[in-house]
C-alpha cells in the first residue's frame, strides 16, 4: 500500500548542491526571455485582433508537466540539493526555471513557427527550420547542463558529447515543430469556444513525439537487462529516434500541405462591407 497522495513511480538520480548563483542566473535568463515573449505575444493579439497565439502559449506552459515523465525515462536528473523546486510528480523535482523556458520555446517558438507556416514553405525550407529547432534545444540544454550545472542525463546514454546526449535533441526540437504543423492548418477553421482545444495541441505533439517515436529505445533502455541494457541497441536505438523525428516532422508536413499558403487570421471587413455603408 502506498501512502495517501503519494504516487508509485520513483526516479533515482546521482544528486548534488545546486549552486545557488547558477540557479539564479537560470531564473533570471529564463524570465528575462518569457516576459519579452508574454509582451509580443500581446502585442500581436492586439494588433491583428486575436486571441488563438494565448491559448498556443498557454498550451505549450502546461507542457511542462508532462517534463518529469520524459526525465523519468530519458534518465534526466534535476539535481534537488538546494534546488527551488516547482512541483514534484513521478519522482523528479522539478526546478522551477523549467515552466518558465516552456513559455518560451513551446510557447512562443510554436507561435512564431505557425505564423511562418501559414504563408507557405517548401519542403527544403521545412528541414532547414527543423534544423533550427533542434539547434535551439540543444544549446538551451548545454547551458543549463555544463554552464549551469542544474542537472544531467544519468545511466546508459547514446552519443553523449560534452556529457549532454545530442541526438536528444532531436527529440526535444520535434514539438514545437509538429504542433506548429497542425496549428497551421487547424487555427484557421477554430472560431469560438473551439479555440479553447488550440491549448492541447502542444502537449499532445510533446507525447506523440517523446514517447511515441521513442517507443523502442525507451523499451530497450528500461527492459530487463542483468547487467543493464546492451549499448549497442542503445545506441541503435537512438538513431532509428533521431530519425523517426525526421520522418514525423516531413509526413505531416507533406500530408498538411504546408507548401499552400492558407491565411489563419480572418480577414478584416472593409468599409463596403459594413451592413450602415452607404455608397456613393
Amino acid at each position: 500500500m502506498f501512502p495517501r497522495g503519494s504516487i508509485p513511480v520513483t526516479s533515482f538520480g546521482d544528486d548534488r548542491a545546486v549552486n545557488a548563483t547558477a540557479e539564479m542566473v537560470a531564473i533570471v535568463a529564463t524570465s528575462v526571455l518569457a516576459v519579452v515573449v508574454i509582451g509580443l505575444v500581446i502585442k500581436l493579439c492586439m494588433r491583428e485582433r486575436i486571441t488563438w497565439p494565448l491559448f498556443v502559449l498557454v498550451g505549450g506552459t502546461v507542457t511542462a508537466f508532462q517534463e518529469p515523465l520524459f526525465d523519468h525515462l530519458y534518465g534526466l536528473w534535476f539535481y534537488t540539493a538546494g534546488q527551488t523546486t516547482a512541483f514534484q510528480t513521478y519522482g523528479v523535482h522539478v526546478p522551477v526555471w523549467l515552466p518558465i523556458i516552456y513559455i518560451s520555446y513551446y510557447g512562443g517558438l510554436t507561435i512564431f513557427f505557425t505564423r511562418l507556416f501559414s504563408r507557405g514553405i517548401p519542403q527544403k525550407n521545412i528541414v532547414k527550420f527543423f534544423l533550427m529547432s533542434v539547434a535551439l534545444a540543444a544549446t538551451a540544454e548545454i547551458f543549463y547542463i555544463n554552464i549551469c550545472n542544474l542537472y544531467g542525463y544519468q545511466d546508459h546514454q547514446a552519443f553523449v558529447v560534452w556529457t549532454y546526449p545530442v541526438w536528444v535533441a532531436f527529440v526535444n526540437g520535434v514539438p514545437p515543430f509538429l504542433a506548429a504543423i497542425a496549428l497551421a492548418r487547424l487555427v484557421p477553421i477554430a472560431r469560438g469556444w473551439a479555440q479553447l482545444g488550440l491549448m492541447f495541441v502542444v502537449p499532445i505533439a510533446f507525447a506523440a513525439d517523446s514517447f511515441g517515436t521513442g517507443f523502442i529505445y525507451l523499451s530497450i533502455r528500461h527492459g530487463a537487462w542483468e547487467n543493464g541494457p546492451n549499448m549497442g541497441l542503445v545506441h541503435v536505438a537512438a538513431l532509428l529516434t533521431a530519425a523517426l523525428t525526421f520522418a514525423t516532422v516531413l509526413t505531416a508536413a507533406k500530408m498538411a500541405d504546408l507548401k499552400t499558403p492558407r491565411p489563419i487570421n480572418p480577414p478584416r471587413p472593409s468599409v463596403a462591407d459594413q451592413p450602415n455603408h452607404v455608397h456613393a
